[in-house]
């Protein structure tokens, strides 16, 4: 179907890939969100193919508050469970299901949240962004809705662990000691000891929680295990759990731009990451920034007008009216993206 760009909305899907020249601006399949249809509206096109089936809501506003509720239902399970309480399916059923159906509305809405500033403790907020990258991370992988909901269970539960791992250890701003790093990295066996017996969470969710500190060369914890070797859904969790480390504020130190994000995981997250699950994130991942805005070195401020593939943490940026390829510029590089305050509000 044929929509003039003035009409475009949020949450369609383009039919056709959109090109500039002989460069690609937005492949077929992607589904816009507003910095997309601004810059088409800077384009020479009076009208773009959509699909007829993929349009959806809009993104909402609320998404803090949504978020919020999230991460508030899923203190509650840590805080029971840091009681010694059993934790109760229903419980993370409730958490679960809202994420899922705003991921199903909204499938950019995980990608948003390094935006929102972290007021509460890291672990609660980072189980649930997790959550969310990894169900989005699911169905790009075109796993069926039933493995996304375990997924998501599995993502969500993969750090309850840390409930029972001393604060001061926890929160601690400084480097941890080798005793200090040995108590932590106990975190995910304490997890998946803490849900053996919970209802309903499948073999391949507990070795999911188990093992998702497992690096793909062999050089992670508890068991050591080594590419295709470490469980599936471990392996999933891993990408999404390092690009939510690296972009939000730990106490011992700043949250990283995601394009600096994207070239460590790019050359493998030093050892530690699947290749092939990594290339499937970065691939759609990057199409959620075009159109971002960017500040460079050189001191100018631009927008992501397209991806360079080959190396995707050095996009073509838009300057004024011309288009600096990062790939063929060395000299410069993006220092930060600048935070959209709506995705907060």
């Amino acid at each position: 179907m044929l929509v003039k760009v003035s009409q475009l909305k949020t949450g369609m899907v383009l039919a056709e890939s959109i090109y500039r020249g002989a460069i690609m601006v937005l492949s077929q399949g992607v589904q816009l969100n507003r910095r997309h249809i601004d810059m088409l509206g800077q384009m020479d096109l009076d009208h773009v193919s959509i699909e007829l089936k993929a349009q959806v809501p809009s993104f909402q506003p609320n998404l803090q508050e949504k978020y919020k509720g999230a991460v508030d239902k899923f203190k509650a399970i840590c805080y029971e469970a840091s009681l010694g309480q059993v934790v109760i399916y229903d419980q993370v059923k409730a958490c679960l299901d809202p994420l899922m159906k705003d991921l199903e509305d909204n499938p950019d809405m995980a990608l948003k949240l390094w935006q929102i500033e972290a007021a509460d403790a890291y672990t609660y907020e980072h189980s649930v962004k997790v959550c969310m990258l990894t169900v989005l991370l699911s169905k790009w992988l075109g796993l069926n809705l039933e493995t996304q909901k375990a997924l998501g269970k599995a993502a969500l539960l993969h750090d309850i662990g840390k409930c029972n791992i001393p604060n001061e250890i926890l929160n601690k701003p400084d480097t941890l000691t080798p005793e200090e790093f040995s108590v932590m990295k106990t975190h995910a066996t304490l997890g998946y000891v803490l849900l053996s017996s919970t209802k309903s969470l499948s073999p391949e969710i507990l070795k999911g929680i188990l093992h998702h500190h497992e690096r793909y060369d062999g050089a992670g914890y508890p068991a050591r295990l080594k590419g295709d070797h470490i469980p599936y859904y471990a392996r999933i969790i891993a990408v999404a759990d390092v690009f939510d480390a690296m972009t939000s504020n730990r106490v011992y130190r700043s949250k990283m731009s995601p394009y600096h994000v994207i070239e460590i995981m790019h050359g493998g997250g030093g050892g530690a990451l699947d290749p092939a699950i990594t290339r499937v994130f970065l691939d759609h991942a990057l199409d959620f920034f075009i159109g971002m805005e960017v500040m460079l070195s050189s001191g100018e401020s631009g927008h992501v007008h397209s991806n360079n593939h080959h190396m995707p943490y050095r996009p073509r940026i838009m300057v004024d009216d011309q288009v600096k390829d990062l790939s063929q510029d060395m000299s410069i590089e993006i220092k930060h993206v600048v935070i959209n305050q709506e995705a907060s509000s």
